[in-house]
């Protein structure tokens, strides 16, 4: 983990209130959320750049490396509740 800070996470509660709209037609969204949920960044090993490769290969080596570092480390699936619990935690293990 390089840096970690705390970032705010909003949700918005849209199809539950469709039978509302249609018959008031006022566009409203509850929005409901600003929980601090804890925001922790993960560099991954350096791509080197190979002048003989194509762009598209790069870039293929690229999605690899990102969907191997979002595999790694993100927890599926996701829960507000684990969030703030791993916000809050001060004996989270760390990786």
């Amino acid at each position: 983990t390089l840096s970690s800070g705390a970032k705010k996470s909003y949700r918005v509660i849209g199809e539950t209130l469709v039978w509302f709209y249609e018959r008031s037609r006022l566009p409203l969204i509850p929005v409901y959320g600003g929980f601090p949920v804890k925001l922790c960044t993960y560099v991954g090993d350096p791509i080197l750049y190979d002048p003989n490769i194509r762009a598209t290969e790069l870039v293929e080596k690229i999605k690899i490396a990102l969907e191997t570092l979002r595999d790694r480390h993100q927890k599926l699936p996701g829960s507000i509740l684990r969030a703030l619990l791993e916000r809050f935690d001060k004996h989270q293990k760390e990786d």
